[in-house]
Order: structure tokens, then C-alpha cells, then sequence
């Protein structure tokens, strides 16, 4: 312990660490859900620079099958454990985003590996984003 900090404390670098984390993955979060947004609206264009002329109205979102209208293949992951916590964070200190059950899937972004664990970063069929130990989870497919 460095001279004169309290563990626990905002000094704590232990603490100071795991903010800093939450923070990231919270800023992480948000701009995922700017790029999802764009994405869709990209989506809804048809892809073309022109807009969408007609005829195919495609309003974005993924029909259920495992490519998007610009041919880009989506992971998923299967949820193995029975309850288990989407967090703001790659961390177990982390706040809760939700809540899923086993046999859930969730769409898979990306993923980042910690000190001793590797976690990825989902989307709920709902929208919400967030970090789950990818121990939970099924490989992203």
C-alpha cells in the first residue's frame, strides 16, 4: 500500500482501477450503441448511396437469419449459465445492465481479455448492450 492511501479509499489503486474500467466500458458501451444506430440507419438505406429508391423498404434490424442486408456475417453466443448479469464493464464489479436466462441468445460484438478473463461485449434481442465472462456463454458462431 503507497503511503497515505486508505485501502478503499478513491486513492486506493485498486479502486481507482476498477472506476476507471467501469468508466471505459460504460463510454464502450454508448458508442456501440452510436455505431448499432448507424448501422441501421445504413440498413434502411438499402446500402446505397442514393437512398432507398422504392420497392424494398427495409426498415433495418436482422430478419432473424445469420447475415444483415449488406452481407455481413452476425456471431452469437448461447447464455450456458442459469442466471447470469450483462454489465456496463468487463468486470465483475461492474453495474448491471440485465439479466438473462440459460439458453438465451445474444448477439456477439466483440470481446477484450482482462488480467484473468476474457469477456465479451452483447446485445440483447431488447437493444441492451454489455460485457458478459465469456465462461457463461457458448463461443461466438
Amino acid at each position: 500500500i503507497a503511503a497515505g492511501n486508505t485501502p478503499g479509499s478513491k486513492d486506493d489503486p485498486v479502486v481507482s482501477q476498477t472506476y476507471v474500467d467501469e468508466l471505459v466500458g460504460v463510454k464502450v458501451t454508448a458508442l456501440q450503441n452510436q455505431i448499432d444506430e448507424i448501422m441501421g440507419m445504413l440498413e434502411g438505406t438499402g446500402g446505397n448511396s442514393g437512398g432507398n429508391t422504392g420497392g424494398d423498404s427495409n426498415s433495418g434490424g436482422n430478419s432473424g437469419g445469420d447475415t444483415n442486408s449488406g452481407g455481413v456475417t452476425t456471431k452469437t453466443v448461447t447464455v450456458t449459465g442459469d442466471s447470469v448479469n450483462i454489465r456496463a464493464s468487463a468486470s465483475t464489479s461492474g453495474s448491471v445492465v440485465t439479466t438473462v436466462s440459460k439458453g438465451t441468445v445474444l448477439t456477439y460484438l466483440s470481446q477484450t481479455q482482462t488480467s484473468d478473463e476474457i469477456w465479451y461485449n452483447v446485445k440483447t434481442s431488447g437493444g441492451s448492450t454489455g460485457w458478459i465472462r465469456s465462461d457463461l456463454v457458448t463461443s461466438p458462431k
